[in-house]
């Protein structure tokens, strides 16, 4: 249990820094995210999320970590993105 808080956690991180690296840090590209980047992120950290509910209940809980990480990640990035923006 705790070996999968901990993977999902690293995912989380990692998602949301390849997120602000992509989007916001300016080092891939100049120009700004479009609008409605936030809600998008949101819908996306929705379905990651669940793709984790349906991969417990179908028995395959070696994917839950992956998708509760990215749902997180995306999900936390675009809350930030939407406060800041």
């Amino acid at each position: 249990m705790i070996v999968s808080s901990i993977r999902s956690l690293v995912v989380a991180v990692a998602v949301a820094a390849v997120l602000w690296l992509a989007l916001d840090s300016g080092r891939l590209t100049a120009d700004p995210p479009p609008p409605g980047t936030s809600s998008a992120l949101g819908m996306l950290a929705l379905v990651f999320g669940v793709g984790a509910f349906v991969m417990r209940a179908g028995g395959q809980a070696q994917r839950v970590p992956l998708l509760v990480g990215m749902a997180l990640g995306t999900g936390a990035y675009a809350l930030v993105h939407a406060c800041a923006y």
